[in-house]
């Protein structure tokens, strides 16, 4: 009797752990279950909810899917970051985001890429002006470029130093000698930070730096990067602030991101 009580118990055990195999049938998102190991051991799993995600084009259509959320009682938050922005829902079943995402506009992306000393030759320069910042830069600016003409002495190459600040003195002086003007020591831009519709008339300043290579016949343009880091919190400010007079508090609307 002994022997038979012995066998069935490890039957029962074997039984019982191999019933961790057992499918259930009718489970459902989020749903949590008590699961035995291979081990025996017992634990708590939950059924992961349905994610899904959709990619939004402009902030109007992203107040528009938070205002339907916010009705159904599914929105969580509103996510602002330098990149995107991303409503989170979900109704104990389903997960799901939407995401408008904030590429930078041309010219930032112009102002960005001159963090590092870009050289340009003058006509390279002037076109540039002339084209792809035309919208961005005051017309004055683009002629005076266009008119420039540098005399290539050696007692004013010798007193160049491409690493300054700006056109060293010598240089400009001898540039509004040759012509009746000074060379601009900067360049201002003005324009927005990010592409999208409701973006694209916003107005941030960039200072662009000039100097001139007189070896090698260029202008070296660079920006400081706290302008620009300065330029793209004022135009995330104003997101979150424009995000926030639409929510009338009734989702929060927070800086950052949100991950998985």
């Amino acid at each position: 009797m002994t022997h038979l009580d012995r066998n069935a118990i490890t039957e029962v055990e074997r039984l019982t752990i191999a019933a961790n195999g057992v499918i259930e049938r009718n489970v459902q998102p989020g749903q949590k279950l008590l699961v035995r190991d291979p081990e025996g051991k017992l634990g708590v799993f939950q059924v992961p909810l349905n994610n899904t995600s959709s990619t939004l084009l402009d902030l109007n259509s992203l107040k528009a899917t938070a205002d339907i959320e916010q009705e159904r009682g599914n929105l969580k938050a509103a996510y602002v970051g330098d990149q995107g922005i991303t409503l989170t829902s979900d109704d104990g079943e389903h997960r799901w985001k939407a995401r408008l995402e904030l590429p930078y506009h041309p010219l930032y992306q112009f102002v960005q890429a001159w963090g590092k000393p870009t050289t340009f030759t003058q006509k390279e320069l002037v076109r540039m002006l002339r084209t792809q910042l035309r919208d961005h830069v005051d017309p004055t600016i683009t002629a005076t470029f266009m008119r420039l003409k540098f005399t290539n002495n050696s007692e004013t190459t010798a007193q160049v130093r491409p690493t300054s600040a700006a056109l060293d003195v010598s240089i400009r002086q001898q540039v509004a000698q040759d012509n009746g003007q000074d060379a601009p020591e900067t360049i201002l831009l003005r324009g927005p930070v990010y592409d999208i519709p409701e973006a694209r008339n916003d107005e941030y300043e960039f200072t662009v730096y000039v100097e001139y290579d007189h070896d090698a016949g260029k202008f070296i343009l660079q920006t400081v990067h706290a302008d620009l880091r300065q330029a793209q919190e004022e135009a995330i400010s104003g997101l979150i602030g424009t995000l926030k007079e639409h929510s009338n508090s009734r989702y929060p609307v927070l800086y950052g991101s949100i991950t998985g």
